[in-house]
């Protein structure tokens, strides 16, 4: 399997002078790329003792074994984010937590910061397709601040919110997955096979994508530059390509930003689904995982890209790549932030208990994060579900109050 670097943002690195470009973005421009503004339909995270609670749940997850996930059950997720507050002045960043789609449902997800002062509130807010997000309001002094959440998900075979998305929208092609280009068009060619199955398409493209060798420096992350540069080494690109290769042919696609339950630290990671027989299919370009479909227990979905997402891609945005779609990782949604320190942005998946999930417990995880995105708080049970080890115990905690 090839090294891969799932890091956008690593890929930000070694685009000389690109990083500078990004922080001097004017606010109106990151402003106007924002499809998550404030709305009256924001939820305040209300649970008191937040930081304190994030914190023994990272614990929580850091202690199970690392190994990657072979079945379904609970997952633990976190990921930590390093940021400069440049400006007296209150600012804004905005990031995907897991979302409740098709056999996934979070059931916990707690954040905090350090110094803890240094954000006024957290608030659910839903973008497009029903993508959730959490805007994180930060206090205005010139400080670093490290910004660190948890969350536990159930995967699970039961699909209890099937994923309904038309799939018409993800047959055109966009800024960043240019279906219809010549050198798409011409790749696609030689990459789909005889038999025109869509299935043996994605391995077509997982294999391609493996044999590509870089010939330039990438200097963009969408499908044309990334063909331009042979680079196969940053999942977005990889995604990004797969994504356009399939509409090339007529066939609806897009990509999904995800944690693989792996124990891998990674910055995020980027797959795709594409829609056949009436279904949408997720499978990995990159190759993490070769499972075509993909194992539910293999990713834990963050985000769903949408076409208005992958049009913003090609837009200077402060600290992402051209390329990059909007709202699939941290967005610095004001001009008075900017990342800090080596390790700015990471992720981590975990197994905490793999068992056999029933439909009930399904059920019940459901409703229990619905009325999480309604509230803004967690039940006593939803505090404790890490510590469940089979659908019976699951259920008594979500039945608790």
């Amino acid at each position: 399997m090839m090294q891969l670097v799932p890091s956008t943002r690593f890929a930000v690195a070694v685009v000389i002078g690109f990083v500078i470009l990004s922080n001097i973005v004017c606010s109106n421009q990151i402003h106007g790329a924002d499809k998550s503004k404030a709305t009256p339909s924001d939820v305040l995270l209300q649970q008191e003792e937040l930081p304190k609670l994030q914190v023994e749940l990272a614990k929580s997850i850091t202690a199970s074994p690392k190994k990657v996930m072979e079945k379904n059950g609970l997952a633990g997720a976190m990921g930590v984010i390093h940021i400069k507050v440049l400006s007296s002045d209150p600012q804004e960043v905005i990031l995907p937590i897991p979302q409740m789609t098709e056999g996934q449902v979070p059931l916990c997800f707690l954040i905090g910061s350090t110094p803890t002062d240094a954000v006024s509130e957290y608030r659910l807010r839903e973008r497009e397709d029903g993508n959730v997000v959490v805007a994180v309001r930060i206090v205005g002094k010139k400080q670093n601040v490290q910004i660190a959440w948890s969350a536990v998900v159930l995967l699970s075979d039961h699909d209890v919110t099937p994923n309904l998305v038309l799939a018409k929208p993800y047959l055109a092609a966009t800024a960043c997955v240019q279906a219809e280009a010549d050198e798409v068009k011409e790749l696609a060619a030689v990459t789909r096979p005889k038999s025109g199955k869509a299935d043996e398409f994605a391995a077509s493209i997982q294999k391609h994508i493996g044999g590509m060798k870089r010939t330039a420096q990438p200097r963009s992350l969408d499908a044309a530059g990334i063909i331009k540069s042979g680079e196969n080494s940053i999942c977005t690109a990889n995604a990004n390509l797969a994504t356009a290769l399939m509409r090339s042919k007529g066939i609806a696609c897009r990509s999904v930003a995800v944690i693989p339950p792996n124990s891998q630290q990674l910055e995020m990671h980027r797959v795709a689904e594409y829609f056949d027989q009436k279904r949408w299919v997720r499978f990995d370009p990159s190759s993490l995982y070769k499972d075509i479909p993909a194992k539910q227990w293999q990713s834990i979905v963050v985000a769903k890209t949408t076409i208005s997402d992958e049009d913003v891609a090609m837009k200077p945005r402060m600290g992402v790549m051209l390329g990059c779609p909007y709202g699939q990782e941290l967005e610095l949604v004001t001009a008075g932030v900017i990342f800090t320190g080596q390790e700015f942005f990471w992720t981590i998946g975990k197994p905490l208990a793999e068992f056999g999930v029933s439909e009930d417990a399904a059920k019940l995880a459901a409703v229990a994060w619905g009325r999480y995105l309604q509230k803004g708080s967690l039940t006593k049970g939803q505090l404790k579900v890490q510590s469940a080890k089979n659908s019976t115990e699951l259920i008594e905690l979500l039945k608790g109050k």
